[in-house]
């Protein structure tokens, strides 16, 4: 469980930036340790850790090396003594992302400062079998320099859709779907001995904050198990639906969110989404709509466009879809296109979406908006989860 992080994954990079004696440390799990503690200033922490150790009677006969290591071994078993736990309070997601072309959009996301930044598909255009080829393409879009910066200062966790999957509207049958998976997890730092290391597919969950303050992402991956569309084809797979089952019964927290790469509430355009699998989309909705399931916000990119609309029918409370979508490639969409579901007209420029949360509220204000590449909320709703 995790609350706001102040450094996220480039928790490591800042502190061996502040303090160089710890540059000597390069063990995995200890940088993906440090990465997840949250909450306080760590760089002042690991400072205070080594000049107690380099004080004591014993520090003459260590190395750099090993009182820098002791430093950290003091650091990281007394701060979950010490660190408060802040809530998450602001969240920044988006889609599409072509890494051959500028991505300036990410200078408003660092301006907006989000705690959590979630990819929700295409995070590249891979759209090939050759893994060579793929892990350049995800090493370029991992290097530029507004997101590497988001990587130093948020939590970042996501899921694929189709092009960085490997092949346009693809699931299944794709040959290189294992060996395309591990390239995303080590895009995203994924440790070694995470489950999605073995299982197949990327489907995860992620719970920040505590107690009345949490807020859980669950994210579904809609290629590795998807058929072809029809009647009775699936996306999920049935270990996966077995998973989002438990996730969404056994989920206390207050806010729930659910990350779907393609379009889940609109079903009129021609595009890929949850209706095109009109027996998984019920099944969808029926488990959503349990009284033992918590109500949740779904997030949704894909489109080249952004969106907000909501189910009001189907489902036993209003199920909201925001959709964001391009971070640098929008052409998606126009305003004619049809969807009965949809609050306003869509947006059909470079845009990412927010989360704020209010958890002064009972329950929690949830302010959602589109924003465009300066920042600029451009569509907005807010709305808080109950039945």
């Amino acid at each position: 469980m995790r609350g706001r992080s102040r450094f996220g994954r480039g928790a490591l990079t800042l502190i061996k930036r502040e303090y160089p004696i710890l540059q000597t440390i390069t063990d995995e799990s200890e940088q993906n340790f440090i990465a997840s503690l949250t909450g306080f200033d760590f760089v002042k922490f690991a400072q205070s850790c080594l000049t107690v150790i380099e004080s004591h009677v014993w520090v003459p006969v260590m190395t750099p090396s090993l009182a820098a290591k002791a430093s950290l071994f003091f650091c990281l078993l007394l701060a979950p003594l010490v660190q408060a736990v802040e809530p998450v309070t602001k969240i920044a997601f988006g889609s599409c992302a072509k890494e051959s072309r500028p991505s300036p959009i990410f200078a408003a996301i660092n301006d907006f400062g989000p705690d959590v930044w979630i990819w929700m598909g295409d995070n590249i255009y891979g759209d090939t079998s050759d893994m060579t080829i793929m892990k350049e393409k995800w090493d370029r879009q991992k290097n530029g320099e507004g997101y590497s910066r988001l990587r130093e200062s948020s939590i970042v966790i996501g899921t694929w859709d189709d092009h960085d999957f490997g092949k346009n509207d693809a699931g299944k049958e794709f040959a290189a779907k294992a060996e395309s998976q591990q390239c995303f997890l080590d895009f995203l730092d994924v440790p070694a001995d995470d489950p999605r290391r073995e299982r197949q597919g990327v489907y995860a969950s992620h719970t920040f904050g505590e107690g009345d303050r949490q807020v859980k992402v669950i994210l579904m991956d809609t290629r590795y198990h998807r058929d072809l569309p029809s009647e009775d084809g699936d996306i999920l797979g049935e270990e996966q639906w077995s998973w989002l089952e438990e996730e969404l019964t056994s989920s206390k927290a207050p806010v729930n969110l659910l990350v779907s790469s393609i379009q889940t509430v609109p079903s009129e355009h021609r595009f890929e989404k949850w209706a095109e699998f009109p027996k998984a989309k019920d099944r969808l909705f029926a488990l959503l709509s349990r009284d033992d399931v918590p109500p949740v916000t779904i997030l949704s990119g894909d489109r080249h466009l952004a969106e907000i609309s909501v189910e009001k029918e189907d489902v036993n409370y209003p199920l909201y879809d925001i959709t964001s979508s391009s971070l640098n490639a929008a052409f998606g969409g126009n305003r004619e296109e049809p969807n009965k579901r949809r609050i306003g007209e869509n947006f059909r420029g470079t845009n990412f979406g927010t989360l704020e949360i209010d958890w002064d509220a009972t329950p929690p204000n949830l302010k959602f908006a589109i924003r465009d590449e300066q920042g600029v909320a451009v569509r907005e709703v807010e709305l808080a989860q109950k039945r």
